[in-house]
């Protein structure tokens, strides 16, 4: 059975089970039971995040040109966010309107005909996108120019985002540069197990969670809660199903 899974993708589990094929296919279960459990937390720590950011950036934007809806506008975004997000709103926008083209072959869809919203195009800006908007330490090092138009970004707006307006910068960038990598690594049904299996504080999985927690409190003390009581990775780290040598 294992190997209907694939050489390449059950090597780690063999590894980690010691060359036991049966430990190592319960291995595979665990692991996809806490990707699953990741992503439910996961799912609401990055609409949250995007919401906010675009709430924001909304407002920053009616400032500029008076017009709020800037991810649907006709011209480009004002200086500096052009600099930072006009080729992804580009990339969204053509996957937006992709979808509006499947949509209107349906003439009993209820949205067939219907213009792209600020919603569309929004919800096709990935994950992995928003992290390039945050000033960062080691940034102002490898680009000062690019990392100055972030900065005019996060002083004007982004950092309102944030329960805590002096929030750091380079925090929330980290947050989420290891989150949304964790995001696509478990979306592509990667091991994310590691020695020691009895995941102690330190181990990378726990600290992923604390990432979560943290953004999410970061953003929202409500949602903080909420993602507290969506929470069955912690129950899930503690209940390696082989036997693990001491």
């Amino acid at each position: 059975m294992l190997d209907r899974f694939g050489g390449e993708r059950t090597r780690p589990y063999l590894v980690l089970a010691g060359g036991r094929r049966k430990d190592a296919l319960a291995l595979y279960k665990w692991n996809v039971e806490i990707s699953a459990a990741f992503l439910e937390m996961l799912a609401v720590v990055e609409v949250v995040t995007r919401n906010a950011f675009y709430e924001q950036l909304s407002s920053w934007c009616r400032q500029q040109t008076h017009d709020p809806d800037w991810l649907t506008m006709q011209h480009g975004l004002p200086h500096p966010l052009n600099k930072l997000f006009e080729s992804t709103k580009a990339g969204a926008t053509s996957l937006a309107l992709e979808a509006k083209s499947k949509r209107d072959q349906n003439p009993n869809h209820a949205r067939t005909q219907v213009p792209i919203s600020e919603g569309d195009v929004l919800s096709q800006v990935s994950f992995g996108k928003w992290h390039n908007l945050i000033p960062f330490d080691e940034g102002e090092h490898q680009d000062e120019v690019t990392n100055g138009y972030r900065e005019t970004i996060w002083d004007e707006a982004l950092h309102k985002a944030f329960f805590d307006p002096t929030t750091d910068s380079d925090e929330v960038r980290w947050l989420l540069y290891r989150l949304s990598y964790f995001r696509n690594r478990i979306a592509h049904h990667e091991c994310v197990l590691l020695k020691p299996l009895t995941i102690p504080p330190s181990h990378a999985l726990r600290e992923r969670l604390h990432d979560i927690f943290r953004l999410s409190s970061l953003i929202d003390q409500d949602i903080h809660i909420l993602l507290t009581s969506y929470n069955r990775v912690s129950s899930l780290l503690k209940s390696c199903p082989i036997e693990v040598e001491s």
